[in-house]
């Protein structure tokens, strides 16, 4: 399955943080349905290239949307849209 590229949704010379912008569109793709409760992220790696950005930039920006309570991330099995988010 190819990733869908998604890098020209991040401003890399603008004064927003890249991870901030990630977490915004991840959040905007849960809020709109388009990432359902339960649905599991691509891996890091995988993000990174979708979106253009560092492993370190995704991780930045999963960390934010974990501790906001969107993301749920079980250590060896991924990332996932958290139940409670809609």
């Amino acid at each position: 399955m190819a990733l869908v590229d998604k890098s020209d949704r991040i401003d890399h010379v603008g004064p927003n943080l890249v991870w901030r912008q990630l977490a915004k569109d991840v959040e905007a793709d849960i809020a709109s349905g388009l990432l359902a409760p339960g649905a599991k992220l691509p891996a890091e790696l995988e993000l990174a290239s979708q979106y253009g950005v560092s492993r370190v930039t995704v991780r930045r920006a999963v960390k934010d949307l974990a501790e906001r309570g969107l993301l749920v991330v079980v250590h060896g099995r991924g990332t996932f849209v958290s139940r409670g988010s809609a």
